[in-house]
């Protein structure tokens, strides 16, 4: 029998620290959860306390006041997602298999990019689209999630082209296949993982977002995101009803779920591929 390894203090300490840090990132989220199956008056007087009754009307009315919003947010997050991605493969592929003059300059601009803070961007962003006539329509918000969120995407793609063997293309250009084909049958399928990352990063980053949907929306609710809605009446600018908002917020909170945990397996081996390699 092999002789046992003695646990020292560095094993209990970062155990206490997981622990830590596990209780500090789970329990806003349940205590949200508490919230939503509480009415509003006891959520005042005991807001650390259990729902007693429980109010599953919370989530009847946030259902039909969140509902509307959040296929806004999806609607906006699908188109942009494609075309992204699709820009995405394509500027990646470029800078990562291709030679051309420049390519060196026009890549450290793009990484130069990524220095320069979202705050920033605003202001310009904001007199593009308003000169373009775009307010209060989704293609103000559409547009700059493209040129702005692909960045990330196009560094992440670069470095995994970059990494596949040069035979594979060269054998594939041998026997006649353009530089097109070679990139929609052979480095395209490669890089779906990569591509899964890039998607789980930008989507979250745009359903999550509410500086800038507040902007450039400002008529109505018809169109306004999720963030919009529940941001704004648990700022008390609407509805007063804390356990529906929660409730809202826990809904809310569904799809952006759902994505993460079914392309989990792909996200973590695309931020491996597109980090590591190379």
């Amino acid at each position: 029998m092999g002789a046992k390894t003695k646990k020292g203090v560095g094993f209990w300490l970062s155990r206490v620290l997981i622990g830590f840090l596990l209780v500090t990132t789970f329990y806003p989220f349940l205590q949200l959860l508490n919230m939503s199956f509480k009415s509003n008056l006891k959520i005042k007087l005991d807001f650390l306390g259990f729902p007693s009754p429980v109010k599953l009307e919370n989530y009847v009315n946030a259902w039909g006041f969140v509902l509307s919003p959040i296929l806004n947010s999806l609607f906006v997050c699908a188109v942009s997602l494609f075309l992204i991605l699709f820009m995405v493969s394509l500027t990646g592929y470029a800078f990562g298999r291709m030679d051309f003059k420049g390519k060196n300059i026009l890549f450290a601009l793009l990484l130069a990019v990524l220095m320069i803070p979202y705050t920033l961007l605003i202001v310009p962003n904001y007199s593009i689209i308003s000169s373009m006539g775009l307010l209060n329509t989704y293609m103000a918000l559409i547009l700059p999630y493209i040129a702005g969120q692909q960045i990330f995407g196009v560094v992440l793609a670069r470095t995994f082209y970059s990494s596949l063997p040069q035979e594979m293309f060269e054998a594939a250009k041998i026997d006649g296949a353009s530089e097109f084909q070679v990139y929609t049958k052979i480095a395209l399928p490669l890089s779906v993982p990569t591509l899964i990352t890039v998607g789980v990063t930008v989507v979250v980053s745009m359903y999550n977002d509410y500086i800038w949907p507040t902007l450039v929306l400002t008529t109505g609710d018809r169109m306004k995101t999720f963030c919009q809605i529940v941001f704004n009446n648990a700022a008390g600018n609407g509805a007063s009803d804390l356990g529906m908002l929660a409730a809202s917020f826990v809904i809310g909170t569904l799809p952006l779920l759902i994505i993460t945990c079914s392309c989990l397996k792909y996200y973590l081996q695309g931020m491996l591929e597109g980090a590591v390699k190379g």
